[in-house]
């Protein structure tokens, strides 16, 4: 399977615009559906940092 792309877009989880972004899933919700969800690398950084600790995973830069 080929890696997801960036492209550029409006990151929605810091609301930035014109900014490159990745597709990381949709998003759903009963009265709407579905949207794409994308976020910039300062906000994939900052997502993985919180999967991190949700697991228990230490930092790689520990």
């Amino acid at each position: 399977m080929a890696e997801p792309a960036w492209r550029v877009g409006c990151c929605w989880r810091c609301e930035g615009d014109s900014l490159p972004v990745i597709w990381i899933g949709d998003v759903a919700n009963p009265d709407f559906g579905h949207a794409p969800f994308y976020a910039c690398a300062p906000c994939m950084d900052r997502l993985e940092a919180l999967l991190r600790a949700h697991f228990g995973v230490p930092s790689p830069l520990h």
